[in-house]
């Protein structure tokens, strides 16, 4: 049910064939059942206890004829980037675990005004720096394959974000990238990710790492949900790090901004036809190649196997597609003759020294000040806790060897030092934003007009890092390499502002994983990249789906053309303990209490634990017990399990539902259900 399209889900909360807490317990029930048991994907390890409560309302307010969004019912996830009134922040690392948010990011704000539904937040590496390796919330697997790597190894953060999306645990998810961290998640996951042009869509109360290349990326399943999503969190925002700053002027950004909440999706074959599409040499390569252009990225065959078949896409639509050198990229990555970005006198020579030091100090310190319930000096942190990683780690000692683009971050200078003032991060950041304008203005717009381009198009990532990439030294040395290690193109597009959009291009014939495609152009010409994208994505097969244990689902029996039904008054709970057993074990005794119906027959109510699952009466309080194998926290490594409580109506909805999220105890300790456990409940 959530694995479908947000206009097919709006069409089905309008003609009351489903309601928003049925789709919001659906996607408790697959968490439940994907992605804390079965293949145990971890991509939502944080549940918004407002969750079935805000559902609930949302229906109430369709029924009453309240003024309902654009999104309104529609359940989303968000990174753990991201700030969210009363949720943890902690940005992946055990560092911040203890992080309230006070208030919401903006994007946050403007997806919860149009109705949209929060489920929870999605895994991330600590600060996100990483792909997946481990943080706060252990590692987050692909639903695709357990032997590859869910995203790119060093560059992938919003992994929990693109898994969750492909998992069909939620109708859109929010993610964020720094380098490559929002593209590579959606390639590895068959999903569609937009990165803006400086300043369309807001970043404020997102974690920072970067500030100046850090952008909030949508993922959605298609073109047409990444439509919907644009048109809602596009906009200024006045406390925005590119609306705060005036070395270079975005007011380009408010104009693509408007496009996306007025455009009508243009026909499907109108953009491509005479499109002008650069290929680079770089990532793929031709026997015929100049003999100057630098050494090709090498790019695994059942790659190179799906982007020729999108090529031949390309030309059949009218498109005309030429090999070309990137002359940006040699240049910034020094990989030709041409030279650095600081020896042009496009970027200063301390600036990168500036940005990984006291930029970081200072807009950490900024994002506690202004999002965190409890004051928090980043002097009072202990540096190592930040980004733990055992120094005889595989995935350590591989960081320890020279990579391209790699940043090295040292928290113990990041944490001692004194934060500098917002008038003297703009003076320093001023001339380095204002070459990085220069260059892409200079070394990528400029060259595309001179080459005779509309736009480029490239494999999102030239190959794919094993899973057991934190353990096995081979592995991380090929999640290591050229290619593997970010998506294409590495720290190019962040650092200068260029936009993309990246969809799915097919599965790799060897791994059974997906890759995407990803196409850039000018600054400011997001919209457009948006047209073809999805006149591209309409020639291609569908995207693949995961092949996931199948979750039945609720509240969708009823014909569409069946009338919205009055809110019912019944009302669920659900309270309980997770206790371990002298074996090992894990005994789950949970007390669902039902009341509030008018009438039960026809009833149905049950209590679901993992796999296993209990009829319960659809009246009083009844008391049930689920037993989990010890290899649940032996092989697995849980801490805590979901119960959930579902009361179906005579009309086949959703009546009532209540979750908890039991935290594994040992017999002396405390066992009073309510202290143990948190409640995500509805009032209809």
């Amino acid at each position: 049910m959530l694995d479908t399209d947000i206009q097919a889900l709006r069409d089905r909360l309008e003609s009351g064939a489903t309601t928003a807490l049925a789709l919001a317990q659906h996607a408790l029930r697959r968490i439940a059942r994907i992605d804390r048991d079965g293949p145990r994907l971890g991509a939502v390890p944080v549940l918004d206890p407002r969750l079935l409560e805000r559902a609930a309302a949302s229906d109430a307010a369709r029924v009453a004829g309240a003024g309902t969004g654009p999104l309104h019912g529609i359940p989303f996830t968000v990174k753990d980037s991201f700030a969210v009134s009363g949720l943890t922040a902690a940005a992946g690392s055990p560092a911040f675990a203890g992080v309230v948010s006070r208030r919401d990011a903006v994007v946050i704000e403007r997806l919860l005004g149009a109705g949209a539904v929060l489920v929870g937040k999605t895994n991330m590496p600590p600060m996100a720096i990483g792909g997946g390796q481990a943080g706060l919330y252990g590692r987050t697997r692909s639903p695709y394959s357990p032997e590859w790597l869910a995203a790119a190894w060093h560059s992938g953060s919003s992994i929990g974000s693109g898994v969750a999306v492909a998992a069909g645990l939620c109708s859109f998810g929010l993610g964020e990238e720094t380098v490559s961290s929002g593209r590579s998640p959606a390639s590895n996951n068959g999903l569609v990710a937009y990165t803006p042009s400086w300043g369309v869509v807001p970043s404020t109360g997102n974690w920072p790492l970067h500030p100046y290349r850090d952008v909030v990326v949508p993922h959605t399943r298609s073109v047409a949900d990444l439509r919907e999503v644009l048109a809602v969190i596009a906009g200024p925002d006045e406390r925005d790090v590119w609306w705060r700053q005036d070395a270079v002027d975005v007011l380009p950004a408010a104009e693509v901004a408007a496009s996306f909440r007025t455009q009508d999706a243009p026909p499907v074959a109108a953009p491509l036809a005479g499109l002008r599409v650069g290929v680079p040499l770089l990532y793929v390569p031709e026997a015929a190649g100049p003999s100057d252009a630098p050494p090709s990225v090498p790019l695994r065959p059942s790659i190179r196997a799906l982007w020729d078949d999108l090529e031949a896409q390309l030309v059949a639509a009218g498109a005309h597609v030429t090999r070309v050198r990137f002359p940006l990229v040699e240049a910034y990555e020094q990989r030709g003759d041409l030279p650095s970005l600081e020896d042009s006198g496009h970027l200063p020579a301390d600036w990168t020294a500036f940005e990984l030091d006291q930029l970081v100090t200072h807009s950490w310190q900024r994002f506690l000040d202004e999002h965190a319930s409890e004051p928090l000096a980043l002097a009072d942190l202990a540096p190592g806790a930040i980004r733990p990683d055992p120094p005889d780690a595989v995935d350590a000692i591989e960081n320890g060897r020279v990579h391209p683009g790699r940043d090295v971050f040292d928290f113990t200078a990041i944490t001692r030092s004194t934060p500098l003032s917002e008038d003297e991060v703009a003076r320093v950041a001023a001339p380095a934003i204002a070459g990085l304008d220069r260059a892409r203005r200079e070394l990528f717009e400029d060259w595309l007009t001179a080459s005779g381009l509309d736009v480029l198009a490239f494999p999102a990532n030239s190959d794919i890092g094993p899973h057991d990439a934190d353990v096995d030294p081979a592995a991380a040395r090929a999640a290591w390499a050229d290619g593997a290690v970010f998506s294409t193109t590495n720290h190019v597009m962040r650092r200068v502002g260029i936009p993309s959009v990246t969809i799915p291009m097919g599965t790799m014939a060897d791994t059974g994983m997906p890759v995407g495609a990803t196409i850039c152009g000018p600054a400011w010409t997001d919209a457009h990249l948006v047209d073809v994208a999805a006149a591209l994505e309409a020639r291609l097969a569908p995207r693949a789906r995961a092949r996931l244990p199948e979750v039945a689902e609720l509240g969708a029996v009823r014909s569409p053309t069946a009338p919205a039904r009055p809110v019912t008054s019944a009302r669920a709970a659900l309270t309980g303990t997770a206790t371990i057993d002298e074996d090992g074990s894990v005994v789950v005794e949970v007390w669902a209490t039902v009341d509030g119906l008018d009438e039960v027959a026809a009833v149905t109510a049950w209590v679901e634990v993992g796999s296993q699952s209990v009829v319960v009466p659809p009246t009083g309080t009844t008391a049930a017990r689920f037993r989990l194998g010890p290899e649940v926290r032996r092989l697995h490594r849980a801490t805590r399990v979901l119960a959930l409580l579902t009361v179906v109506g005579p009309d086949g909805l959703v009546a009532a539902a209540d979750t908890i999220d039991l935290p594994f105890h040992r017999p002396a300790a405390p066992a009073a259900a309510p202290a143990h456990s948190v409640p995500i409940r509805s009032t209809p």
